[in-house]
């Protein structure tokens, strides 16, 4: 399947979000959030949070909420680019938090790793949410989770990236864990975006390529393949939102903020998919 290099030069994209004509993005191990213009090839820095920083989103105000890995932290962007502390997680999670996704009433999700991925076995921890700047944690037992996106006003879907599998959470009324979806041995399941037929798309961290899995039956297909990268998260964009952005980079970060391999990639979902578009959920 053919593509098109959007963005090339940055270390390690993830938390692709479309926005207003935009594709932002957090290039987590240079510690950058990125605003691109998919027209020109422009990257924007829009925020700068060393060393590590991931998911992010936006109020209904318009203010930017960015993940502070390290400080377990969600920090919010004010009117002249100040950041400030919008809720803090450290008192719960020992471990770096991770994505983000944040809902239409300002309600954000937000994942931790749960232990040290370099020198411990994958264990689960909690999945946080914030309302009005509280912190509670209602979901537990997830192993490392890291996309989030919604299915639809009632349901989450979250990838477990060192379980191998996702689960989809009930998020209205009683917050509860209502299914969990096996995915194949090392698919490492890692940010993924819902479409409007149910389906998720799922990048594959070490397995190179999106695989995309049906929510209600689990009936699964790898709908595009990356030989050769690191495949670590997909959105939606374009003016139909039928356009697959891919983050890609090396899986050894070595030498990762030395060579800059980092890359977007845009499918053209109308050859392969037509019919599919996403719904503008994560």
């Amino acid at each position: 399947m053919t593509y098109e290099v959007v963005f090339k030069g940055t270390a390690f994209p993830e938390a692709l979000r479309w926005h207003k004509g935009d594709l932002w993005f957090s290039d987590i191990l240079a510690g950058v959030v990125y605003r691109g213009d998919v027209t020109t090839g422009q990257l924007h820095k829009e925020a700068e949070i060393a060393p590590l920083v991931s998911g992010i989103g936006w109020l209904t105000s318009g203010e930017l909420l960015v993940v502070d890995c390290e400080k377990r932290s969600v920090l919010r962007r004010g009117p002249n680019s100040d950041l400030s502390l919008h809720a803090d997680l450290s008192g719960h999670w020992k471990f770096n938090a991770n994505d983000m996704l944040v809902d239409a009433d300002n309600t954000a999700w937000v994942g931790t790793y749960g232990y040290n991925p370099e020198s411990e076995a994958p264990a689960p921890a909690d999945l946080a949410r914030i309302v009005n700047g509280k912190v509670d944690f209602p979901i537990a037992g997830l192993v490392f989770a890291n996309g989030i996106a919604r299915i639809d006003s009632e349901r989450i879907v979250v990838a477990e990236t060192f379980a191998d599998r996702i689960s989809v959470i009930q998020t209205s009324g009683d917050v509860k864990l209502l299914k969990q979806i096996d995915l194949p041995k090392n698919s490492t399941p890692d940010g993924l975006v819902v479409d409007n037929q149910g389906f998720a798309w799922i990048a594959m961290a070490y397995s190179e390529g999106i695989l995309r899995v049906n929510l209600e039956t689990g009936a699964m297909e790898r709908a595009i393949e990356i030989p050769g990268k690191g495949v670590y998260d997909c959105t939606f964009g374009g003016p139909n939102l039928d356009k697959l952005y891919v983050a890609t980079s090396d899986t050894d970060e070595t030498n990762i903020l030395r060579d800059l391999p980092g890359e977007i990639l845009s499918f053209d979902l109308t050859l392969t998919h037509p019919g599919v578009r996403g719904l503008g959920n994560k």
